[in-house]
């Protein structure tokens, strides 16, 4: 593969020495003697931008540092948490001020020195966050005369500013080698649960025995025995810190802990207890994923069909399981707090912290490591906020590390839920009517691709048992499930190839050439199974890239064994192939878990299987050959990928099982039986 580090020929940035340019930035907490020494002589300039659509006073901050050897340092709130980001956001920079990639540094997830441009979720760096550095970028090139001159610096970028046409990309639009590759690979690279400082001490937290459970008294005479332990109590919390790990958890179980717990209600009923505690759909203007969608009338839908479809599809709970569980370094010093952690929202988290411990924001540093995987599940400060705790107690640095039970029992889970679809449709197989219910998912993916001129997409908020929260795409994985095994069932109703049904309600151009392109490369040839093989496909729109997947399988007696999977994908312009075939690659492996095996069990107190011997995820012999046909369309802005093709293994499975077996399983994990 070439490596364009090697064959750029462009000029570098002469090696003047600036002044710093202080234009209006928000959060730059750090002293200036602090910047300048990691990041050395040079200017600082700051730019600011409104996103189009964004609401009035809603700005997005792009800090450059020019430095005086030439070197460009890029500081952005957005984390690498294995998706990319780091390397997108380098290319983006080298591309724009016409430099090679290796002089091209990112600074991230420190909210002393970066700007708040938003947390690393909704596959939004890509759409949102490489334009605007595009174009600081391509500002900041245009500015090197008037820098050289000492010309005074504007603030925003000039509404003018002309970026590259993608058609013209030297660094963009090719396979850069992932930046800091090797020393991941070596184990150079640190992450946040390699950190140490001197005289820090080791904590660990008392855990409730029950998942919903209150604090009713504690005896700890025999862990304070143990040198230099102390014990914390704080409300619900119960932890302690010592001089190393086997003191801390020595002292740990020398503590009896009394707690008063509540019941959890049991698992196979988790549908009547969305059901029951259900609210209707409230529509809200501007929402990121709007609850209630609706047009036409249901009615008149129904009455102009030929026939009549319901279902109901579920999906359980399901952990996140980053390979590196949560682990923070927490200091207090003069009244102000600073957390090393890794985390996917570090000012979401200074937030947390800041709001915890009643103290100003500016008095609270987060500084973000790479992580080591998130999907979702590093969003909040729990780890922080408990480590934190301890530090204030303990009056020194304390570093807790989450166990990976911990990770399964402490940390929240994907949300289960329930789906009702009813439709209509004619006998050529145009749907005429979409009545659809998420109850206690979300809302993210519930809007359909299809042209359908009646449909209710309604998402209606329930009371979870668990803890539930952010996961890859959301309830995108639900709703696509739901909605693709529906179309499938109608396709099988009518007596047609579940491909050519789509065809046939699919006015979208570019989503209809990649379910083409998939079933051309896949070699379908329409839906005839059985004997324990078949084949299945799901097509969508999610986060504006389209996506079709074609999946080939066998059940025997050993279980349902995925043998191929066919993926083409058109998310725009595609600023770095490599990454994006392993982004959409590694999505569909995540996806085949959920759809086949993850499951969080639990008992009326507790999570039953809190770890990897007992939570079942893809092996190295569950993965399938996996094929992947990029669209690469110059012409249509780049789109988030990171979330989206998760959402397609669930549904094609669930076809290509009923291919092979002519049981319909509308329930995940689809391998536990039958719907």
């Amino acid at each position: 593969m070439r490596d364009p580090r090697k064959d750029l020929a462009w000029p570098e940035i002469a090696p003047e020495r600036y002044e710093v340019f202080d234009g209006p930035a928000r959060d730059l907490a750090v002293s200036r003697r602090e910047m300048w020494k990691m990041l050395g002589a040079g200017v600082l300039l700051v730019f600011t931008e409104r996103l189009p659509g964004a609401p009035s006073g809603e700005l997005l901050s792009t800090r450059l540092h020019l430095g005086a050897n030439g070197a460009v340092t890029l500081m952005t709130g957005k984390m690498e948490i294995g998706q990319g980001a780091r390397t997108e956001l380098t290319q983006a920079v080298a591309e724009e001020m016409r430099i090679n990639p290796a002089k091209v540094s990112v600074v991230m997830g420190d909210t002393g020195l970066v700007p708040d441009d938003g947390g690393t979720w909704a596959s939004l760096t890509t759409p949102q966050t490489v334009p605007v550095v595009r174009r600081a970028a391509a500002a900041a090139r245009g500015l090197l005369p008037q820098l050289k001159a000492g010309e005074q610096l504007p603030g925003v970028v000039p509404a003018d500013v002309a970026v590259t046409d993608p058609k013209d990309w030297r660094v963009c639009g090719t396979s850069l080698p992932k930046v800091d590759g090797r020393a991941i690979v070596t184990g150079e690279h640190q992450y946040s649960c390699d950190l140490h400082t001197p005289g820090m001490l080791i904590g660990r937290v008392k855990r409730a025995p029950a998942h919903k459970a209150a604090l009713e008294s504690f005896d700890s005479s025999r862990a304070i025995e143990l040198p230099g332990v102390e014990v914390v109590r704080d409300g619900n919390f119960l932890g302690v810190v010592a001089p190393d790990r086997a003191t801390a958890e020595a002292a740990l179980g020398r503590i009896k802990a009394k707690w008063s717990t509540e019941p959890l209600p049991p698992a196979d009923k988790l549908g009547e207890h969305f059901k029951a505690t259900a609210r209707e759909p409230v529509f809200r203007k501007g929402a990121a994923y709007p609850a209630l969608l609706e047009a036409g009338s249901i009615a008149d839908g129904m009455a102009a069909a030929d026939e009549t479809l319901e279902s109901t599809y579920s999906l359980r709970y399901i952990a996140h399981v980053p390979m590196e569980p949560r682990s923070a370094l927490a200091e207090w010093k003069d009244g102000a707090l600073t957390v090393r952690c890794g985390t996917q929202v570090p000012f979401g988290v200074r937030q947390e912290l800041s709001e915890a411990f009643g103290i100003a924001g500016d008095k609270v540093r987060v500084i973000s490591s790479d992580s080591g995987g998130g999907f979702g599940g590093k969003h909040k400060g729990e780890c922080q906020l408990e480590a934190a705790r301890l530090a204030k107690a303990a009056g020194k640095p304390v570093m807790l590390e989450w166990t990976r039970e911990e990770e399964f029992t402490c940390a929240y889970a994907r949300p289960a839920g329930l789906l009702e679809v009813r439709s209509g449709f004619t006998r050529e197989g145009r749907i005429t009517a979409w009545d659809f219910h998420n109850y206690n998912s979300g809302a993210a993916g519930i809007r359909p691709p299809y042209d359908l001129p009646n449909f209710y997409c309604g998402f209606h908020r329930a009371d979870s048992p668990l803890r539930q929260g952010s996961y890859r795409s959301l309830a995108a994985v639900a709703n696509t499930f739901a909605r693709e095994m529906h179309a499938g069932e109608i396709a099988e109703r009518l007596g047609m190839d579940p491909v050519e049904l789509r065809l046939k309600n699919l006015k979208d151009r570019r989503l209809r050439e990649a379910l083409e392109r998939a079933a051309e490369r896949f070699g379908w040839k329409g839906s005839k199974g059985g004997g324990g093989r078949g084949s299945g496909v799901a097509c969508t729109i999610e986060k504006k890239g389209r996506l079709a997947l074609c999946v080939e399988l066998e059940q025997d007696s050993g279980g349902v064994r995925v043998k191929r999977m066919v993926m083409a994908a058109d998310f725009g312009a595609v600023i770095n192939p490599d990454n994006l075939r392993n982004q959409l690659t590694g999505a569909m492996i995540q996806g085949l878990g959920g759809a086949l095996f993850e499951e969080l069990e639990y008992d009326e107190e507790r999570i039953t299987n809190p770890s990897l011997m007992a939570y079942r995820l893809p092996r190295f012999s569950d993965i399938p050959e996996i094929d992947v046909v990029l669209i690469d369309r110059r012409d249509v802005p780049a789109a988030g990928a990171g979330e989206a093709p998760i959402t397609l293994p669930a549904p094609a499975i669930g076809a290509a099982l009923h291919n092979a077996t002519g049981e319909w399983r509308r329930s995940l994990p689809l391998a536990r039986g039958g719907g």
